[in-house]
């Protein structure tokens, strides 16, 4: 699987878990299961980052796709060290296929993850 499906599969299973969907853990690739495991070990601190990059906003407001996609991304420059300009351009390409209704939520995704970097890099 090449990361851009890779991201997308861990998108996937973040969505399916905010909804309080269940899961087969047979079904899903390990790397994917242990990345989203790490994740949810970890996500008070990328939530606070995520809330503390968002003007106005919280993540209680968000659409759970763009909740999803903004919280792996967060992890991704966190926890896994992956490039910045990395993390934020392969969230806003998944953005673009799975969020983006009106043309705007790509412009807010990249706005709260330009700050969330910095952030990140603390």
């Amino acid at each position: 699987m090449d990361r851009r499906s890779y991201r997308i599969e861990c998108m996937k299973f973040l969505y399916t878990l905010e909804v309080g969907g269940d899961y087969d853990k047979e079904s899903i690739d390990n790397e994917v299961y242990n990345d989203i495991e790490e994740l949810i070990n970890n996500t008070d601190q990328i939530e606070k980052i995520l809330n503390d990059s968002m003007t106005g906003w919280s993540l209680k407001r968000l659409n759970l796709v763009d909740k999803a996609i903004l919280k792996f991304a967060v992890y991704e420059m966190l926890i896994k060290n992956i490039p910045y300009q990395v993390a934020i351009n392969e969230a806003l390409e998944i953005t673009k296929v799975y969020s983006d209704i009106d043309g705007k939520q790509v412009a807010f995704n990249n706005k709260v993850l330009d700050k969330a970097k910095e952030l990140c890099k603390k």
